[in-house]
């Protein structure tokens, strides 16, 4: 009997529906009853939490991706949310209620590789050396291959911006789940590409009740959604339970139900993704730039966010000074606080409503609060400005440039979506930005200087207002002022600041003459750069020029339209192929497995499917549905079926372990046991599970709806010798360790299985590769350190 590697208790009770364990490092995530879900190491200790901004929202589903680097959430108010496994920390949230407003009901994370023609044979050419799970792990490879160089694949792959330094981070203010405010939660962001993803498209599949499904690539590349309505007309109410896929596959695999309940027809609903052979090797590249400048965007919106508000603040404070003495200026003296400050610097005389609200309103404490408002808001907009808006905006043009090099291949052009037009349109509207950028740099190291001539003289008129006219000691004044400096500050920066044609304080509403960016059909850097000219020469122009947000938001709508047509093009290349009837009845527990069988040195793409029993059905059933895969086309070639008979013990879960073994949980009053079974099916080979052809495998109803096959062979463990041969493990009678739901991972390395006991307080930790000897009796010799 194998000992556990690890156990815990666990408090709150841990909901059975959410558990994961991580595929590449020993993580498992579990949701507990209070809607909280935690992610523990092997000895217990917790590594991150992740729960949903809204207490009341409840957790739906759970899912690592494939490299174990991110675990994906998908919560009852149609928040999916993306948590990287190293830091801790949200890297993305995707609103799904855009795409359904039904429940999330399935996750599904696979990755496939965009030529599995050349991963195979560099599989092959090291010999063991180097698994398709190291690829998936993006391991390094631990031996070159000796093939060939593909300049111009190289070249494409050539990662330019990682030779640019690294975006700043950002101080969190409550925006976009302040994932730019930490070190770690950038350069996962921005991580640039490695060997184990440029010839690899990570497909996350999002399943809501209503049968939609929608897929993205690399977390946040959209590719679209589709209904499993389409499908046939009996999927009109209809859900999608599991999903599978394989690397080498452009066909994913769906389990469905039609209707709910125990008369719930199962369905294997193939999804076929040409998408991954038209566009092929640039498929990656395509995405991953992408998901770059939409990560980029997302940070320059930011950045822009962070520059409005800090203006803002610098602003508002000194004009809640100056509105003070501005009413009595104007009713006693009929002049403004510009004319009246202008004069005190010139003249040194003081009007009687200057003095008392120098010393009366404003005093040293006042001078202070203004000081610091001012000072501060101008250091972080220039700040921003040098560090984060400047470098962001160059980083986005190395990448559109990219993309533009792609749009410029024909063939790459219909495939990918790309348009070199409207990537041209992006570039130009990005140099406006970066003139933009260098304006408001200019502006605000001067505007700040000017302001710190003037608080110098301020500071010095308040206490030179403040001495008594009698008193001799009075202090001089300080020769060290920048009267120029001040001067200029009050007939300009101090009440209209040359910021504010950047961040539009006042609002769209308060300027009828406005630039229509959209309807503007000459470059508009061309004629921001003009109209720049225009306004220093003859101080106005015929146009307001637009604001940072406008310029914005237009760049948001050219990368919008972008976005849509790439979309648009992958969308056509994704069908539902015929579905595959399995059955009548709502199983209890049920798994998914997608792999490739070779014969006769021909691979074929098979779908493993594992029901437990159900009300219309006593026993284990495993189907085994062949697909033929031509031009990213698949079509059913046979399905099989094979039982598991298991008498009086109840089936509390099913698993598959890896590409060969499968694993059953069952229990009765004396005992419970983990049954390991062979269940692949490999010509010239015995197996644990001999199949039979099924009689019906149409996407209708089968005549025969309790799936016996007549001669079919079985597994029987209700035959003592039979179950004793394929206990893996014993468990002790009780409610503390009946196994009420298991989590195994079969990766090379880390071949553990998670049981939860029936309690739902504990669970343990098997090593799957430990021991496998058992005891005639099938009981447990491990329990008794957990009595």
């Amino acid at each position: 009997m194998a000992e556990p590697l690890a156990q815990k208790v666990v408090q709150p009770a841990i909901n059975p529906s959410h558990m994961a364990y991580c595929p590449t490092m020993d993580l498992i995530a579990l949701a507990t009853v209070d809607e909280h879900i935690h992610v523990y190491r092997l000895n217990g200790q917790k590594v991150f939490g992740v729960q949903s901004k809204q207490p009341s929202a409840k957790v739906e589903k759970i899912k690592w991706k494939p490299n174990g680097q991110v675990l994906a959430a998908a919560f009852d108010n149609h928040l999916l949310t993306l948590t990287n496994a190293q830091t801790g920390k949200v890297v993305h949230q995707v609103d799904c209620s855009a795409y359904s407003q039904s429940p999330i009901c399935c996750l599904g994370w696979g990755v496939n590789f965009t030529d599995s023609t050349r991963v195979s044979q560099q599989i092959n050419k090291l010999k063991g050396e180097l698994s398709l799970d190291d690829l998936i792990n993006q391991h390094p490879q631990t031996k070159s291959v000796e093939s060939v160089p593909d300049l111009p694949l190289d070249l494409a792959y050539l990662d330019v911006e990682a030779s640019l330094p690294k975006l700043s981070v950002l101080s969190s203010g409550g925006i976009e789940d302040d994932i730019f405010s930490s070190r770690a939660s950038l350069d996962t962001l921005f991580q640039p590409l490695t060997p184990g993803t440029t010839d690899s498209a990570d497909i996350l599949a999002v399943g809501f009740e209503d049968g939609t499904i929608h897929l993205s690539i690399y977390d946040s590349f959209q590719i679209g959604s589709f209904s499993l309505q389409q499908v046939s007309r009996g999927f009109q109410r209809c859900r999608p339970l599991l999903h599978s896929s394989h690397p080498y596959s452009t066909t994913h695999s769906l389990l469905v139900s039609t209707t709910a309940g125990d008369d719930g027809e199962l369905h294997v609903v193939p999804l076929d993704l040409r998408l991954l052979s038209n566009a092929g090797r640039y498929l990656s590249l395509l995405a991953a730039k992408s998901t770059q400048l939409h990560n980029v965007l997302r940070y320059i919106y930011q950045v822009q966010k962070q520059m409005y508000s800090d203006f803002k603040a610098s602003q508002d404070l000194p004009r809640k000074f100056i509105a003070n003495v501005e009413e009595a200026l104007q009713e006693q003296t009929g002049c403004t606080w510009v004319q009246a400050a202008y004069h005190l610097v010139v003249t040194g005389n003081c009007y009687p409503e200057v003095k008392e609200w120098l010393v009366d309103q404003l005093a040293e404490r006042g001078h202070k609060r203004w000081e610091k408002a001012t000072t501060t808001g101008y250091e972080n907009v220039r700040r921003l400005a040098h560090e984060n808006l400047l470098p962001a905006l160059e980083r986005f043009t190395v990448i559109v440039s990219r993309l533009r090099g792609l749009s410029k291949f024909q063939v790459s052009k219909v495939m990918l979506g790309l348009s070199t037009q409207d990537l041209d349109s992006i570039l130009d509207t990005v140099y406006c930005l970066q003139l933009v950028g260098h304006r408001i740099l200019i502006a605000s190291g001067l505007e700040l200087r000017q302001f710190q001539a003037f608080s110098a003289w301020l500071r010095q008129e308040i206490d030179n207002q403040s001495t008594d006219a009698g008193n001799t000691d009075s202090p001089e004044k300080d020769t060290n002022v920048d009267h120029a400096s001040t001067l200029e500050y009050i007939q300009g920066a101090m009440t209209q600041s040359e910021l504010t044609r950047f961040f539009d304080l006042e609002g769209d509403s308060a300027h009828s003459l406005r630039w229509d960016l959209k309807a503007e059909e000459r470059s508009l850097f061309e004629l921001y750069k003009r109209e720049l000219k225009v306004e220093s020469k003859e101080g106005t122009t015929m146009k307001r020029l637009p604001a940072l947000d406008a310029l914005l938001n237009h760049l948001n709508d050219q990368c919008s339209a972008i976005f849509s047509s790439i979309t648009e093009t992958q969308k056509r290349n994704v069908r539902f192929a015929s579905p595959t009837f399995l059955g009548v009845g709502m199983p209890a527990c049920m798994d998914m497995r997608m792999l490739i069988e070779h014969s006769q040195k021909i691979g074929k793409f098979v779908t493993y499917v594992i029901l437990g029993p159900s009300s219309k059905q006593r026993e284990v059933r495993v189907y085994r549905i062949a697909f033929g895969i031509e031009n990213g086309m698949s079509s059913t070639d046979v399905v099989e079926i094979a039982s598991i008979r298991t008498a009086a013990m109840e089936v509390k879960d099913v698993k598959f372990i890896d590409d060969d073994e499968l694993m059953l949980a069952v229990s009765d009053k004396t005992s419970s046991r983990l049954i390991r079974i062979p269940y692949r099916k490999i010509s010239n080979e015995l197996s644990g599970l001999h199949y039979g052809v099924a009689k019906d495998h149409s996407g209708t109803k089968a005549s025969d709806e309790s799936g016996r096959i007549d001669g079919m062979p079985s597994i029987d463990l209700s035959d003592r010798e039979s179950l004793d041969a394929h206990t893996w493990q014993g468990l002790r009678a009780g409610v503390a360790w009946t196994p009420k739901k298991m989590e195994i991972n079969g990766r090379k390395g880390r071949r553990v299985i998670c049981v939860l006991a029936q309690d739902l307080l504990h669970y343990r930790i098997y090593d799957l590769d430990s021991s496998t000897e058992t005891q005639a009796t099938g009981t447990e010799r491990s329990d008794e350190i957990m009595s």
